[in-house]
């Protein structure tokens, strides 16, 4: 896979003839657009009514649309983490923001694992990866995982921070985030198309849209107040959030056209986790941002390459963030790094028209709490927490989820029937993970159980077992 396709390159001159050399061909130029907490129905064509994304519609049908998109945490940096080191999150251990003992402590049973907030140096990085094929690569936008860009191989690296925000959306001349870092995404894309250097890009574009805090240009705040909210999606100024990432797509794949590369360049849109429980909701998903449930975890995603994947093409087959870092490898015809493990699977044969990718099973692990909120007390196990330690496998249309606290203390498998500690839904039938399963289907559960230890195992998961003293019942 390493080696370089030639072209050829013909120059006719007047009573010679034609003149003719190989050249390297240029391998596709990647864009990946990563929104923060953008939940699953918070698009058009993902079924939105209220939120108006007819750019981003446009552009995921006439690619391939992925309706089982999975971020590999309910949370930002870990999500961030797994995407560009390629590995899951007990093999780096940044599981979620900040501190892992997040609520009152009297309320938490077990010690939580600690959390680091950096993946460390020794980890190669999509971008160091792509270095070998002779990719240019920015990380424009929210990092969150330590460290700087630079250090972890992009040639450019910058935050709003360098942009001069202080901490919002807004800075006190006016000027719109989502709109600078589309500015800057653009002067990328402009300054190394390929037709000029010879060389790939790669530009991994993280917006800080549509995070909190909810802020908006006023003209499309004002635009959506005129309009009747539907269900849970009704916040004027989320919408109007949600439109400026529109407009920055559209821009940028606009200028991918007016420079001619938009053949030889993949765009991959996602989200880091669902959507705020305050803002937005997921039904019939249950559950939001910070949750294991699907609201919390599935994500809207698609894949536009014109020449390439099939125009409004669909792909049912779950896939997880993971496997960006090996599709990205093949798109570039690269082996992976050497004595590297990275736990994903390339989605090259789903954007060629294939069913499947062999995999049976995704995973998850977070050992750690995550203190609850107004918006999703109702979808929550507890009205404390928004999650537990929790580890999760999906496999086929089922899904399991082993917490930790009933599991470590009430007795573990022997005590299922009655410690709670096991859920087990059948997704194609109960998206919305409502009738636990865990005591009439014995077979799955104990089949999924065993497989999920074996994973964490496997990758030598930290699993909270210590009592918390501070814990009152």
């Amino acid at each position: 896979m390493n080696k370089s396709l030639v072209i050829t390159a013909c120059t006719f001159f007047a009573g010679t003839g034609f003149a003719c050399k190989s050249l390297p061909e240029t391998k596709p130029n990647i864009v990946f657009i990563l929104i923060d907490d953008m939940g699953w129905k918070d698009l058009g064509y993902m079924g939105s009514e209220y939120y108006e994304t007819p750019n981003i519609d446009r552009l995921a049908g006439e690619g391939m649309i992925f309706t089982q998109a999975y971020a590999n945490a309910a949370n930002s940096a870990p999500t961030r983490a797994c995407l560009l080191s390629g590995q899951y999150t007990p093999r780096h251990n940044l599981y979620t923001v900040g501190n892992s003992d997040r609520g009152e402590a009297k309320d938490r049973r077990l010690i939580p694992v600690r959390n680091s907030e950096e993946i460390s140096l020794d980890k190669i990085t999509l971008s160091e990866a792509l270095k070998r094929a002779g990719y240019i690569s920015a990380a424009i936008g929210k990092w969150h995982i330590g460290n700087t860009p630079e250090n972890q191989g992009f040639d450019i690296g910058f935050d709003r921070g360098e942009l001069g925000y202080p901490g919002g959306h807004f800075k006190s001349d006016g000027e719109y985030l989502t709109d600078r870092l589309t500015d800057e995404a653009i002067k990328f894309i402009t300054v190394n198309n390929p037709e000029r250097t010879g060389k790939p890009f790669f530009l991994y574009l993280a917006h800080h849209a549509v995070h909190t805090p909810i802020q908006a240009r006023k003209e499309i705040i004002d635009k959506y107040k005129q309009k009747s909210g539907v269900d849970c999606h009704n916040n004027p100024t989320y919408a109007a959030m949600i439109q400026s990432v529109d407009e920055s797509v559209a821009r940028v794949n606009q200028t991918l056209n007016e420079l001619g590369i938009s053949e030889n360049t993949i765009l991959v849109f996602f989200s880091d986790n669902g959507g705020h429980g305050t803002q937005t909701c997921q039904r019939p998903l249950r559950g939001g941002k910070g949750m294991f449930y699907e609201g919390g975890i599935r994500e809207p995603m698609f894949v536009y390459w014109p020449g390439t994947v099939k125009p409004g093409s669909v792909c049912d087959v779950p896939v997880i963030s993971t496997d960006f870092y090996p599709t990205f490898l093949d798109i570039a015809r690269l082996d992976k790094p050497e004595n590297y493990t990275l736990d994903g699977a390339s989605l090259m044969p789903l954007l060629k028209g294939e069913k499947s990718i062999n995999r049976e099973r995704l995973f998850w692990h977070f050992p750690a709490y995550l203190e609850s909120y107004a918006g999703l007390k109702a979808d929550s196990r507890d009205t404390l927490f928004r999650t537990r330690p929790v580890s999760v496998i999906r496999k086929g249309d089922w899904k399991l989820l082993m917490f930790h606290e009933e599991w470590m203390l009430d007795g573990g498998h022997e005590r299922i029937p009655e410690n709670n500690s096991v859920e087990l839904y059948n997704l194609k039938t109960d998206l919305s993970e409502r009738n636990n399963l865990c005591n009439t289907e014995l077979r799955i559960r104990d089949e999924l159980l065993n497989e999920l230890l074996q994973w964490l195992e496997e990758t030598g998961a930290p699993i909270p077992s210590e009592p918390n003293p501070d814990f009152v019942k």
